[in-house]
């Protein structure tokens, strides 16, 4: 009920302060991909080993560019954002986490790749693909034309407006495995403090995932 009134505020807006006219047909499809989103989401809040069923081939990113999976995940009380940056042979940067305020699942997306992209500018990194779960969202970065709550429409022009950092417009990357970002979320909620992890102090169970990643890939 919720995604229904959000789009019947976001149609009004559309036809007093824009002055244009709502598509219905659009507006539906709006309401359905957000659901399915959120319902993915909170499914994997019920059934955490849902997880694991993301597709299982790591993609390298490639020579001399550096890809940045990104990932929000939620329980009752706080969201936790995960980050972590590969190399085109595979190799682990840097795998940061932080606990983040409780809020709706796509505001967490949007924090988590604000985040990213703030941790690759100070990295210094200037080619970079972030690739994460939430198309809803990388749709409304790649056409800010399309309206949004205005939570979301600060959030997307702070990333927009540090994405001038980068050679190339940054979040088209499409998404492949992401199970290391994912188990490194989980072990965010679970931190009482933000971390910063490389490939020589992993835990050992963002490590086991790290390396099934990437060995699923260079086997083939």
């Amino acid at each position: 009920m919720a995604l229904i009134i959000e789009e019947i505020w976001k149609a009004r807006n559309l036809k007093l302060v824009q002055h244009y006219q709502p598509i219905l047909s659009k507006a539906k499809m709006n309401v359905n991909a957000k659901f399915h989103e959120l319902s993915k989401v909170y499914s994997l809040l019920i059934h955490p080993n849902l997880a694991t069923t993301d597709p299982p081939t790591w993609i390298p990113p490639p020579t001399d560019h550096i890809k940045s999976n990104v990932v929000a995940a939620l329980d009752s009380s706080k969201s936790a954002l995960a980050v972590v940056a590969w190399n085109y042979k595979g190799d682990v940067l840097f795998i940061w986490g932080k606990v983040h305020h409780l809020c709706p699942p796509l505001q967490a997306e949007a924090s988590a790749l604000l985040w990213a992209v703030q941790l690759v500018t100070q990295q210094h990194w200037r080619s970079v693909i972030f690739e994460r779960d939430a198309k809803t969202h990388f749709d409304a970065l790649n056409h800010p034309e399309r309206a949004s709550n205005w939570i979301l429409d600060t959030l997307n022009s702070n990333i927009r407006n540090l994405s001038s950092f980068f050679r190339l417009v940054p979040f088209a990357g499409l998404r492949n495995s992401n199970s290391a970002a994912h188990e490194a979320a989980r072990f965010a909620l679970k931190s009482s403090h933000p971390f910063c992890f490389s490939n020589g102090n992993l835990p050992p169970s963002i490590e086991s995932i790290c390396k099934g990643d990437v060995a699923s890939c260079f086997s083939l």
